[in-house]
C-alpha cells in the first residue's frame, strides 16, 4: 500500500477569509485522516499539514491558492493515489479541482470519497 494524499476543501469559495469556515472544514479533514490512518493506510493531509502554520501567515498568504499549490503540488507529486474527500462544496474549491488536474495529468490515480462512507 503506498501513500495517500487526502484533499479536502479548505476555504469558503463565497468568503476565502472565513476562519470559522476553515476551522471546521480542518477539523473534518482531520477527523477523515485518523480514520483512515486507524485502519492501517498512509495518509499525507495537506489541511492537517496547513491549517496550523496559515494562523501564522498573512491573510494574503493564508488565502492564496498560488501559495498552497505550490507546496502541495511538490508532496502530490510523490503520492501514489489521490483521495478526494467529498466534504460540503468541495465541488467549488479551485484548490481540489487543481489538485485533480495535477493527479491526472501526472497519472496518479483519482479516488472519491463520502465522508459518510469512511
Amino acid at each position: 500500500m503506498g501513500i495517500s494524499y487526502l484533499a479536502s476543501a479548505y476555504q469558503n469559495p463565497d468568503r476565502p477569509a472565513d476562519r470559522e469556515y476553515c476551522e471546521r472544514r480542518y477539523d473534518e479533514a482531520c477527523k477523515a485522516a485518523a480514520i483512515l490512518m486507524s485502519r492501517g493506510q498512509l495518509i499525507f493531509c495537506p489541511i492537517a499539514h496547513s491549517h496550523p502554520i496559515a494562523a501564522w501567515l498573512p491573510d494574503a498568504q493564508r488565502t492564496s491558492h498560488d501559495f498552497w499549490l505550490k507546496q502541495d503540488f511538490a508532496l502530490l507529486a510523490k503520492a501514489d493515489r489521490l483521495i478526494v474527500l467529498q466534504l460540503h462544496q468541495w465541488e467549488r474549491s479551485t484548490g481540489v479541482a487543481a489538485e485533480i488536474e495535477f493527479a491526472r495529468d501526472n497519472g496518479i490515480p483519482v479516488e472519491y470519497l463520502e465522508p459518510e462512507k469512511i
